[in-house]
């Protein structure tokens, strides 16, 4: 142990001890919350050192100090993780539905910034993360009821390195799409790609997550995915609303609140992809929208106070019994075989026409969407067609058998 800053007297080496271990408690770093008091503190100077001159943190957030010396050396903000990143998700292995359950046992570092000057002490940043990493989830714990498993940063390559994040042993998985929050659903694109670092808080936290049951001692931490969830991101609501773009208003009367047509369907075609299977939870789905929503979801605007307005139920409920069912079926149907890939279709039934009535379809629906299907039969697939024409006069009980089903081929429905 060396302490180059005590004065070269005669003393007992117990005095010496004493000293020693004095100027160490002295110089020591300590991390503390940020009291009520000393936020507005911490605000003013995230808005003057941090480069994105911003202090606000979204969602379940915790704000810290590192102290030495009684002086401020350092800035740490937490808030709650990215609703959509496709390098993480894909790290974990998670599917729309796992993310929507337990997205909130992750972290984020939205903000640090050391106060010290450049050089100061070059491995401070690195210590002062696993000091914050060490309390982070039980502090998480007891503000907001629940652990954290994993947490999330990203680095601007134009700006930083990440080293601090390397030497605290955070992995880099990738990097982002060049998207920002746009406030509470939706991401702006901003063309500034940054690199992605994770750091597990738990040994087992990718499997945790993944898992298709978590397990009993995490379970209770789990958030079930409400149906008024909107599912779709921005560039598929874009796309939806391309595609029934080609919908006749079937209303006679052009004076009509809701205007588009399209808009209408399309919010009750999220709501369906949502959980929603009732006219009426698809008129509460569509009051459940906020204004980020609406607006991408092209949504009237009210005269009076000029914000985004959903359609009511009654209004729904008239324009889909008007619409000519098979092209609207066509339509949603087209839409939904360009998105599969992209949807979460666990535990939901798929309906195709007879063209998408082939053994790779319905094997794609089973063992990697983990969807059922009913897909149409036509006499242009004869054996099949002659299977299922037989098993219409079978006894009761052959569609439901007590086997499980042994193939990937079409089901009977």
């Amino acid at each position: 142990m060396i302490c180059p800053s005590l004065p070269k007297t005669a003393s007992s080496p117990e005095h010496l001890v004493t000293q020693c271990l004095r100027e160490i408690a002295l110089n020591e770093v300590t991390l503390e919350l940020v009291s009520p008091e000393q936020e507005a503190r911490w605000n003013k100077l995230i808005r003057k050192h941090h480069y994105l001159k911003e202090h606000r943190l979204v969602g379940e957030s915790l704000r810290y100090v590192a102290i030495q010396n009684g002086q401020w050396i350092a800035l740490l903000g937490w808030s709650s993780a990215a609703f959509h990143l496709r390098p993480r998700d894909a790290w974990i292995g998670w599917t729309d539905a796992q993310r929507q359950a337990a997205r909130h046992l992750l972290a984020c570092n939205a903000r640090f910034v050391l106060l010290t000057p450049k050089g100061f002490s070059p491995g401070l940043a690195s210590h002062l993360l696993s000091l914050n990493l060490r309390r982070l989830s039980q502090d998480w714990q007891q503000r907001y009821a629940h652990p954290i498993l994993l947490v999330e940063t990203y680095v601007d390559p134009q700006r930083f390195e990440g080293t601090c994040y390397r030497a605290a042993n955070w992995v880099e998985i990738g990097v982002t799409q060049g998207c920002g929050r746009s406030r509470i659903d939706f991401y702006q694109l901003h063309d500034k790609p940054k690199a992605i670092f994770l750091y597990p808080l738990h040994a087992q936290a990718r499997q945790i997550l993944s898992a298709p049951v978590m397990p009993p001692a995490w379970a209770p931490y789990q958030r079930p995915a409400h149906p008024r969830q909107y599912p779709l991101s921005g560039q598929q609501t874009k796309s939806l609303l391309q595609a029934l773009a080609k919908l006749k208003d079937p209303r006679r009367y052009k004076g009509w609140r809701h205007r588009r047509v399209a808009s209408i369907v399309a919010i009750a075609t999220a709501a369906m992809i949502a959980g929603n299977d009732s006219l009426l939870d698809i008129g509460l789905f569509a009051q459940s929208l906020n204004q980020n929503q609406l607006r991408s979801l092209r949504a009237s605007r009210s005269k009076q106070t000029g914000r985004f307005i959903a359609p009511s139920e009654s209004t729904i409920r008239r324009v889909l019994q008007r619409l000519e069912p098979a092209q609207l079926d066509a339509l949603v149907a087209d839409w939904l075989r360009s998105h599969l890939q992209d949807l979460d279709l666990r535990g939901t039934l798929v309906t195709a026409d007879a063209l998408h009535t082939q053994k790779a379809t319905a094997a794609y629906l089973v063992e990697e969407k983990k969807a059922d299907y009913l897909l149409v039969v036509k006499d242009n697939q004869p054996k099949l067609f002659d299977q299922l024409a037989r098993l219409a006069q079978a006894p009761e009980g052959v569609f439901f058998p007590s086997e499980p089903h042994a193939g990937p081929g079409p089901r009977p429905a």
